[in-house]
């Protein structure tokens, strides 16, 4: 995986827009034999049961944790409610040495709870999810994108989209991250934590990654850096820029 370097600048972070952005047609960006590769995996799972005990209701899976890659190919793109339908072949390459393939069709709108892929050119501000409620035990707020940022690496520079944020559902903390490719609106990078009491099973705590490691448009996506390290590099980045600035004023 080739490493990524964030450019330094002012220009790098633009501020998230602190208001929602006015309702719009989401597009697509993505066409039919586009594909995307992911690596997912449960970097932690602490509890006294063992990963995915019986009765499990939860937001992990085994594709989570027991595959190679997981791999994405657009095969339809037809119009629908508020955004059109993408459909996927989605390929699952499992540490077994099976593989095995599935349909997954996601429509692009703010109605979106997976929030896998979101419209093409969004930026700060804007909804990607709208209100919703889960089997009448919590309402999710909207979601809007906090930032817009920008990487670079070998293969050119990618405007990317970030939404970070943390959520208690029923007493359980959750924190979330997502990156989605700002061109083409594929998702680039998710995290996702909890520290989940008994319920159904034995207490447990888990966070689980996912990484889009190779797709059609080449290595240009991929960011390894979550968004509270990039904060915290904007601040660097602003401390010194003031510290040199104040120098020159001296001189």
């Amino acid at each position: 995986m080739k490493k990524l370097a964030i450019l330094t600048g002012f220009s790098v972070l633009l501020l998230a827009i602190t208001f929602p952005a006015l309702a719009q047609p989401l597009d697509v960006g993505v066409q039919v034999g586009d594909w995307f590769k992911y690596e997912a995996k449960v970097t932690q799972w602490e509890s006294t049961d063992p990963f995915l005990p019986e009765g499990f209701i939860g937001p992990l899976s085994l594709a989570d944790n027991e595959t190679n890659y997981i791999l994405y190919t657009v095969t339809d793109i037809t119009p629908g409610d508020g955004g059109a339908n993408v459909t996927f072949t989605v390929t699952y390459d499992w540490k077994n040495g099976s593989v095995t393939e599935a349909p997954y069709t996601e429509n692009v709108s703010t109605a979106n709870t997976q929030i896998f892929m979101i419209g093409a050119n969004m930026t700060g501000g804007d909804m990607v999810s709208d209100e919703w409620n889960f089997f009448d035990f919590f309402d999710y707020p909207p979601r809007y994108i906090n930032e817009t940022i920008l990487f670079e690496n070998d293969d050119g520079i990618r405007e990317t989209n970030v939404l970070d944020y943390p959520i208690n559902i029923g007493g359980t903390p959750y924190e979330y991250t997502f990156y989605w490719d700002k061109e083409t609106g594929m998702r680039l990078y998710y995290y996702n934590h909890g520290d989940v009491p008994a319920i159904f099973t034995a207490s447990y705590e888990y966070t689980v990654i996912w990484e889009l490691v190779e797709s059609s448009y080449g290595t240009v996506y991929i960011p390894e850096l979550t968004a509270p390290v990039m904060l915290l590099l904007f601040v660097a980045i602003t401390v010194t820029v003031a510290i040199i600035y104040r120098k020159n004023l001296k001189h």
